[in-house]
Formats: structure tokens, sequence, C-alpha cells
């Protein structure tokens, strides 16, 4: 039991260590749908593809949390804010990751805005802080993340993202980068209850994964979704509520070795 428990902890840092300040989806809607957010327009695309704040348009607070592997030293915190003006939309995000011994913590300022009726832009700038342990200081880094939306039809959606194209480095030592990531893919309104996800996604780190996740309405305020996601295979579900002006969204991704890894975000419009 003691030797599953380290390998997981150690499988879990690994994980963390690759991903120091990389891109990952937020928000509970995305997580249950396989984790497919380039073409999804919803609060968190102030985070998952900032082109998407355009065409959701609001002013609005969100929290986001993430226990990844039951583990909450690999959890993530996350507030974020979208603020619509007659220029576009603007958006802030700050998340935290880790704990005392390794930890992330990532500020984010972004812009969208819609060119006509079905074309969106937006971009954001990340300021990104690494620390691990007292021993071995802080690293303080630079960089951004944009993405496009296309309505190529009333059904269909088309979005593409990408996160530090630059490959900042992250450390001297051997080179270390911050990952870049670049994941694009359609969104298919099959009809007002049923949607449809399907997205490749490539971390510079890792093989391409492929993502897809659906999401159908049940009666007037909830939500159901599932997915699925390869490289490593991840089965994801959950569920929404809108209530007015206020979502609630509950979900989790089942790693194939490792486990659960439970989400839960809130989000209310102004």
């Amino acid at each position: 039991m003691r030797i599953t428990f380290t390998l997981i902890i150690v499988l879990g840092f690994i994980n963390l260590g690759f991903a120091s300040g990389e891109w990952i989806a937020h928000g509970g809607r995305s997580a249950a749908m396989g984790l497919s957010s380039a073409a999804v327009s919803d609060f968190w695309s102030v985070n998952n593809n900032q082109a998407g704040m355009a065409f959701y348009d609001k002013t609005a607070a969100g929290i986001y949390f993430e226990n990844r592997f039951l583990i909450k030293e690999l959890g993530t915190q996350t507030g974020a804010f979208t603020l619509k003006t007659k220029f576009g939309v603007l958006g802030t995000t700050v998340s935290y990751s880790g704990d005392a011994n390794y930890n992330t913590t990532k500020a984010g300022l972004a812009y969208a805005r819609k060119f006509g009726n079905r074309f969106a832009a937006g971009i954001k700038l990340d300021y990104i802080a690494t620390a691990l342990g007292e021993d071995y200081g802080k690293r303080n880094n630079i960089t951004f993340d944009a993405g496009i939306m296309v309505k190529i039809t009333d059904q269909l959606t088309f979005g593409a993202h990408t996160f530090n194209p630059m490959h900042v480095q992250l450390s001297e030592y051997d080179n270390e980068r911050i990952p870049a990531t670049l994941n694009a893919g359609f969104g298919f309104a099959f009809s007002d209850k049923l949607l449809l996800t399907a997205e490749a996604y490539k971390n510079s780190e890792f093989p391409m994964e492929l993502r897809t996740g659906v999401e159908y309405k049940l009666g007037n305020v909830a939500y159901a979704r599932l997915g699925l996601s390869t490289n490593p295979a991840r089965y994801t579900f959950g569920f929404g509520i809108i209530m007015k002006n206020l979502t609630f969204d509950l979900s989790s991704s089942v790693h194939s070795q490792l486990g659960y890894s439970p989400q839960v975000s809130l989000q209310y419009a102004f």
C-alpha cells in the first residue's frame, strides 16, 4: 500500500514538473467534455480560448478548483473576471498550483473582440512564477496565449488556441523550457439541447491528444456531459446547473492509471 501511494506521488509530481506554468483547460464544463475547449464559448474562455470571451460577451466572475488524482499537493485554484465593454471584452485570471515545496502561480490579462458576427480573436499576457523549495528559489517568466473562433454556420464553430508559442526558457540547466501548446477543433450544435465537440491538442513535451465531448441539456436548467481524451486515456463526466445568472459545474476525469481528478467551477454573470 505504501509503495503504491509513493508511486502515485512520484508520478504526480513528474506530471506537475513537466507542467510548470503549462496551459491547462479550466472550468467544469470543458473538464467534463474530454478537456475540449478550443471551440467552446463560455466564461472560462478567458483561460481556454480568449476569442470565446467575445461571443460570451458578459461581465462575470468565477472560481475553479481541481484536485488532481485526489492529492491536495497537485491541486489547482483559480479566480477569474471578465468585463464587457463597447470595445470588446477584458478579462483577468489568477491561479495557484502545488504546495510550499513546489508551486506555480500564474496571472494573466486578456482581451477579445468580435469582427463581424462570426469571427473573434483574443490574446492574453501571462506572468508565471515557479518556486521549488527555499533552496532553489523562484523563476519569473512572461509569455502569452491567443486564439481565434469562427462561427462557420449557426451550428458549426471552429476554434484554435496556442499557449507560449515562443517556448520560453524556464531554467538554463538542461535548457528547461515551459511547454508550448496548441489545440484546435470544432463544436457542432445539433440542436438547442445537444452539443458535440472534437479537437486535437499538442503539448511540445508529449504526443498529440485527441479530445471529444458531448453535452445534453436536461430540462430548462441542467446539463449532462461526457468526454474522452487520449495519450493518456482519460474518461470524463459531469453536470452543470444554470440558475438565472449563476452557473455551477461539477466534473471529474478518470486517468487510466492514476485515478480520479474532480473539478468544480462556479461563476456569476452580473
